[in-house]
Formats: C-alpha cells, sequence, structure tokens
C-alpha cells in the first residue's frame, strides 16, 4: 500500500463520508439532489472541450435520457464501451466518469457511451433504470457487433452492467451478449424476509470497521428507495440471485477493505452455478472502486488493466 494511498485514507475518514450512509432516507435523497446540482453536466462546455481536443461528442438520448457518445470519428467506430456511472443509485456521474470516458475512448480508439441512466427518487424505483439501461444497450447492437460492445460499470454502475443482461436472460434472451463485462465494486441489497441474509450481513458488517466510504447501514434505506411500494424482480436488487447463462467474459474488481467485497464470493459461486467465465481481482488494502482514482499508484495500474482490456 503506497504512501499516497494512505494519506487519501486518512483524508476520507477525517471527511466523515461514511456518516452521510447512516442518515435516514429523506436526508439522503436531499443530500444527493445537492450533490447532483453541484456536479450538473454542462454540455456547452464538453463540447467545446471535445473541439479542442480533436474529438467528437454526441448528445443523445434513449427513451428520453441522455448518453453521450464519445468517439475520436464523427462516424462510429467498430467498436464500443457501455460506461455506466456509481452513485448509489442516487446521485449522477461527476468528473471522474467523463474524464475516464475521454480517456477510454483516447486509449482504446473505441467510442465511449455514458448513459446517464435514471436516477431512483422518492417517486421512481429502479425498474425504470433497467429499461433504459436495456434499451441503450440495444441501441448499441444496432451499430455495432455485439462481439465488440464492452461493458463497464462502477459501483450501482456495476450492479447494472451484470444486471442489463440478467434482465435479458429473464426476458427470454432478445439480445446477444456483449464481448465483455468488467464490473467494478458491484454489490446487492440484502432482503431482510430471507433467512440466508443474516449470513451477508455478518460479513458486511465484518468488513465495515475496514470500509473508509460505505457503511452498510444504507443497504436498508437503498433497498427501500430503489424498490418503492412495487415488487419487483430480485435481481434488480440482487444480482446474485439473477441467471448468468450464457454470460460473456466477466470482470469482477474489489478493494480487499470495502465492506461490497463480501458479495465477491456470492458472485463466484453464482458464476459457478452457470458455467460462466469470469475472474475475480482484488485490491490487497484497497478501497471501494478504487480503479477510478489515479491520484494513488494502485489506482492507477488497477485502471490501466481495465483500459488493456477493454482495448483488447
Amino acid at each position: 500500500m503506497t504512501l499516497t494511498y494512505k494519506i487519501a485514507a486518512s483524508i476520507v475518514r477525517l471527511l466523515g463520508i461514511k456518516k452521510i450512509f447512516k442518515k435516514p432516507k429523506k436526508e439522503i435523497l436531499e443530500y444527493a439532489e445537492k450533490q447532483n446540482a453541484k456536479s450538473a453536466f454542462d454540455i456547452d462546455k464538453a463540447m467545446k472541450r471535445a473541439s479542442r481536443k480533436k474529438y467528437f461528442l454526441f448528445d443523445r438520448k434513449a427513451m428520453g435520457h441522455r448518453f453521450l457518445t464519445y468517439q475520436k470519428n464523427e462516424n462510429p467506430g467498430k467498436g464500443a464501451v457501455l460506461y455506466l456511472f456509481g452513485g448509489g443509485m442516487i446521485m449522477g456521474p461527476d468528473k471522474l466518469d467523463y474524464s475516464l470516458s475521454e480517456r477510454i475512448m483516447e486509449k482504446t480508439g473505441k467510442d465511449v457511451w455514458l448513459l446517464f441512466y435514471p436516477l431512483c427518487t422518492a417517486d421512481r424505483n429502479i425498474q425504470e433504470t433497467y429499461k433504459v439501461c436495456f434499451e441503450t444497450y440495444k441501441i448499441m447492437t444496432e451499430t455495432y457487433e455485439a462481439d465488440n460492445i464492452s461493458v463497464l460499470g462502477f459501483s450501482s454502475g456495476a450492479v447494472l452492467s451484470l444486471g442489463i443482461f440478467l434482465h435479458n436472460n429473464a426476458l427470454g434472451k432478445p439480445l446477444p451478449m456483449p464481448s465483455r463485462i468488467i464490473a467494478v465494486s458491484p454489490g446487492g441489497l440484502p432482503n431482510n424476509n430471507k433467512a440466508e441474509s443474516k449470513e451477508i450481513w455478518e460479513k458486511l458488517e465484518a468488513l465495515n470497521q475496514k470500509d473508509i466510504m460505505i457503511d452498510p447501514a444504507y443497504f436498508n434505506t437503498a433497498r427501500e428507495i430503489m424498490t418503492g411500494e412495487e415488487d419487483l424482480p430480485e435481481y434488480m436488487t440482487d444480482g446474485t440471485s439473477g441467471d448468468f447463462s450464457n454470460f460473456p467474459e466477466t470482470y469482477f474488481y474489489y478493494g480487499e477493505n470495502e465492506c461490497l467485497y463480501a458479495y465477491a464470493e456470492y458472485f463466484e459461486k453464482a458464476m459457478k452455478k452457470y458455467d460462466a467465465n469470469y475472474e475475480i481481482i482484488v485490491g490487497k488494502g484497497m478501497c471501494h472502486c478504487y480503479p477510478l482514482i489515479r491520484i494513488f499508484r494502485e489506482g492507477r495500474e488497477a485502471q490501466d488493466e481495465i483500459i488493456k482490456l477493454l482495448k483488447s
């Protein structure tokens, strides 16, 4: 573990980010609304940057929701990456997501689709999120061969990167699978009505003291936010319960010191059950979504490794 990482982790602890996740539903949604306002996307500024850096940026929509396409050339390339940001399903993309989307496009030569999927709010549950993600991937398959599409997701976006194709299987497999999925820190929301939830809660709590960012207390609140009053398919809130048959090459990235690392073994069991090809990469001593951050060596190396996978 590098000194730079240790310093960054200490700063995060001092900022008390974890405290946010212990707040009640109303306060968490209010906090998310304020954060989303601060990081609101400026399309004019983004277009000027694209022009200055000599690439093409297209602003499009799927089911009324924005997605950006970063392209080296005016016409679509041969391959593409669907990028799904993290934020607990309540916060939108930020500068890190825009810069990484741009970086992936530059380093791989592939188009990058950054989807502003619908967030869960007091009056919108995760079912709409799945519909929009599925429709966006469908549009991609009309532009590129599925074998030339990769899907990358962070945190809640990692859940969706897997969930799109669990949803596809649940619908009878109407769309072809992509070439690969890279899911960084995916987890689930324990269903407290199930006896087996006790085991995952114990594992989440055991890792809680090591986690500098997320408190498991949020998962109960998140389940309430994401499901609302509806009875949704369990795979939409806990991907480990879904059908992984016919899944493509799938990579899971976890930080050893994040509570969501508890889900690694459950995803592994699910992948083995359906004889799916997978690999789990664990960053020793690392935090949640560490490959997203380039200021410390461990994050840079993991991010460069992911970009290399996306390029192949």
